[in-house]
């Protein structure tokens, strides 16, 4: 027989070993101001249909669209590179809170689409996320994007013109 004590003591330990396990109360959040507030960044409604496709595309396959000025470029690279030098006509998307200035684009995009051109993103090179980020949000506004994953460092080495 076990003495009552000792049951009380091991009521109490199992009692505090769940109670370790709980979920602690979540600490309130602090309020914004509302100058805080106005400054939030850009969060557009995410579209679940209507999404256009994302492919690649290969250099040569590029620079013929290119040349025959069928293709809307867009550099998701930062502005400042964009600055420093981009493919002839790129217009800059930077991937960075891209939302916004698809929208400020999307004119431009819709014209090329009915134009039957192909909406090509490049970035800084192989590696580089940027322009699959900014084919993504071009696609979720419904429009068919394509990924040139070699990116300015592939458009450059093969002697292809600049800006």
């Amino acid at each position: 027989m076990i003495p009552q004590c000792h049951c009380r003591a091991t009521i109490a330990v199992m009692a505090l070993a769940l109670a370790s396990c709980a979920d602690k109360p979540a600490a309130p959040k602090p309020t914004q101001a509302p100058q805080e507030q106005a400054e939030k960044e850009y969060k557009k409604p995410v579209r679940t249909n209507d999404r256009g496709k994302v492919s690649s595309i290969s250099l040569e396959d590029f620079f013929l669209l290119h040349q025959s000025d069928k293709v809307l470029v867009i550099d998701a690279r930062p502005a400042v590179f964009h600055q420093f030098g981009h493919i002839p006509g790129a217009i800059s998307i930077p991937a960075k809170n891209c939302d916004p200035v698809i929208e400020r684009h999307e004119d431009e995009i819709k014209k090329a689409v009915a134009d039957g051109k192909t909406i090509v993103t490049y970035c800084t090179g192989l590696l580089c996320p940027d322009a699959r980020t900014v084919a993504m949000h071009i696609s979720s506004f419904g429009y068919p994007a394509n990924t040139f994953s070699g990116g300015w460092d592939a458009w450059k080495d093969a002697g292809m013109p600049v800006e």
